[in-house]
């Protein structure tokens, strides 16, 4: 018994300490990753170095950031004033990860990104519930990408924990409720 105890007890850190690490180099990278190259990057809330560094490598045109504007906060000032000295074109979108997409949400969200000028960086707070969402739209509804693809911006390695029981789970019942939509057939 006393064996059991410690693999399991081994075992439960030696996951902890691997989400640990993870969580880590999601906040050093700001959580950013390429989606489609060359059309979609994802990430948490850039700062104004990181989107002057991504503007430079990846040629990012368009932001559309998916927490509305804030006026009245630092971090939303700074990364107006990045995007106006780099001339890249911001959209404000506000978006509830712990709601669910309405239809008219998403024909909204759809018509910004086919129309904005690409490479676009999606980006909420963490890049991990509302980004992923976003990122899964366009992959399916957009770009033609194949399901499993889309949902695969929903998972773990962003950060998001597709699990019933949490609120975030809006963005994967939301995913669900527009596959139609979005050209995926039912399975």
């Amino acid at each position: 018994m006393v064996l059991l105890r410690k693999i399991i007890v081994r075992s439960v850190l030696g996951i902890v300490a691997i989400a640990g690490l993870y969580a880590l180099y999601t906040v050093a990278t700001g959580n950013f990753h390429t989606v489609i190259a060359g059309e979609l990057y994802r990430s948490a809330r850039p700062s104004a170095a990181q989107i002057a560094s991504w503007h430079e490598r990846y040629g990012i045109k368009t932001i559309l950031n998916l927490q509305g504007a804030h006026p009245e906060d630092a971090w939303y000032r700074e990364e107006v004033a990045a995007a106006k000295a780099h001339g890249i074109e911001l959209i404000n979108y506000k978006l509830s990860a712990q709601r669910d997409v309405t239809a008219v949400q998403l024909e909204e969200l759809l018509d910004i990104m086919s129309n904005a000028e690409r490479p676009i960086l999606i980006h909420c707070r963490s890049g991990a519930d509302r980004t992923g969402l976003v990122s899964a739209f366009y992959v399916a509804g957009i770009a033609g990408g194949s399901e499993l693809y889309a949902e695969f911006q929903l998972t773990p390695y962003f950060g998001h924990f597709p699990f019933e029981f949490m609120s975030f789970y809006a963005m994967d019942r939301s995913f669900e409720a527009h596959e139609a939509r979005l050209g995926i057939p039912d399975s």
